[in-house]
């Protein structure tokens, strides 16, 4: 993932945090579940610009993969 890419993937979470969030307040059980995984997709982008810095690829692609795997949660509850 190179830094063009990942500033596109936080345009996407900030996106659906900021644009496409739930219309009923409160929000649902469901709908927190699926905001608290945008927060840890942005933590991982972090990491990976920070292992990137550090020119650490085992730990680049260690956070590439866990942020793929939130992201795929949060389409998948999103999805129900």
């Amino acid at each position: 993932m190179n830094r063009k890419q990942i500033k596109q993937e936080y345009q996407k979470i900030d996106f659906e945090l900021f644009v496409n969030k739930p219309k009923t307040m409160p929000y649902s059980s469901e709908d927190v579940k699926r905001r608290e995984l945008l927060l840890f997709a942005q933590v991982h982008l972090a990491n990976i610009l920070d292992a990137k810095a550090k020119r650490h690829k085992r730990a680049e692609k260690f956070e590439i993969e866990m942020y793929n795997a939130i992201m795929d949660i949060y389409y998948y509850l999103g999805e129900k």
